[in-house]
């Protein structure tokens, strides 16, 4: 009976790969020159290529050339990231502030490969950079904008962050339907707004340990309907592995699916310069709003985006082959 038992705990084991995916969300990938940014997942990465027989025929030399190029290349990125409705990270740098971008990025080798393509092999050197976390660029851009300007010194707000929130609802703003129109753009401190022009979202209304630790909205792909979101989770099989060992794991679990993991609500359009903001119906203002007095929704940075890209979900296979026409 137990080989039966962890038999059948081994095959789910196997099979759980599939059902990852189950929410049905995969990364919004956005590709810049020599690398990207993941807004899922919550990470920017920058290229570099070195090739030997450029640097005297020296393979230590073409490597120095490629981690250089990828230092080069992920601070670019850096430089093109949205900070809100208004402004790039670079704008930042013409204006009164002082922003080094090099010193709010804490990057670190991802990848490291030397390619034997004909006639010319080259090293590909890639570096990674948080978007969030304690060293991620929107904490340590937090920290640096309350020592230099007096409008974001009380921004956000100090909170207490639970540690198990697993069981709690996010919002998903789905904004698919804006493909044809002006598609919204990601950014670390976008808005929800409304119809009338209320403000239903942004950083001062937001707790601090959940900005740092989530960003204020991650941005994903989906084929999935809003009835399949809305009524997430399903039965997977882990879940029902969980329920045939615990009976007490059960019950939680059929609670949670009564009530349904995902509050998704239709975008009606986008604001700003940038196009980062999102409008909503008044309607769906008001039940978010009722939401969010009930289990701080907005306030714990529990939010979705659905955005509209061909690229997106991707995983940065473009970046990974940026070399392999030279």
């Amino acid at each position: 009976m137990k080989r039966i038992f962890f038999l059948v705990i081994i095959i789910f084991l196997l099979i759980s790969p599939a059902w990852a995916s189950e929410r049905g969300f995969l990364s919004y990938i956005e590709q810049a020159p020599n690398g990207k940014i993941d807004w899922n997942k919550g990470y920017f990465y920058g290229i570099g290529l070195g090739y030997p027989h450029l640097n005297d025929g020296s393979k230590a030399k073409a490597l120095r050339v490629a981690q250089a190029g990828a230092l080069s290349a992920i601070l670019q990125v850096a430089s093109g990231v949205r900070i809100d409705d208004q402004r790039l990270l670079k704008d930042l740098e013409r204006e009164k502030l002082i922003i080094q971008i090099k010193g709010l990025v804490r990057y670190e080798p991802y990848e490291r490969e030397f390619v034997k393509k004909r006639p010319h092999p080259f090293y590909r050197v890639t570096y990674r950079a948080p978007l969030n976390g304690v060293e991620g660029l929107t904490s340590r851009l937090l920290n640096q904008l309350r020592t230099q300007s007096s409008s974001w010194k009380d921004l956000p707000q100090p909170g207490n962050l639970s540690d198990d929130d697993s069981s709690l609802p996010w919002l998903v703003l789905d904004a698919r339907g804006l493909e044809k129109q002006t598609p919204v753009q990601p950014a670390l401190f976008p808005k929800i707004v409304t119809e009338k022009g209320d403000t239903v979202y942004e950083v001062k209304k937001v707790d601090e340990e959940a900005l740092k630790k989530r960003g204020m909205a991650r941005y994903v792909v989906t084929d999935r309907n809003r009835d399949e979101l809305a009524s997430w989770p399903a039965q997977t099989p882990w879940n029902w592995l969980c329920d045939f060992v615990s009976p007490d794991t059960a019950q939680a679990q059929e609670k949670r699916k009564r009530r349904g993991q995902y509050i998704v609500k239709d975008v009606q359009g986008v604001q700003g310069l940038m196009k980062t903001n999102v409008i909503i119906s008044e309607s769906d203002a008001k039940s978010i709003r009722e939401e969010d007095a009930s289990n701080q929704i907005l306030k714990e940075c529990r939010v979705i985006v659905i955005a509209s890209s061909s690229l997106g979900g991707i995983e940065g296979k473009a970046l990974k082959y940026l070399a392999l026409g030279r």
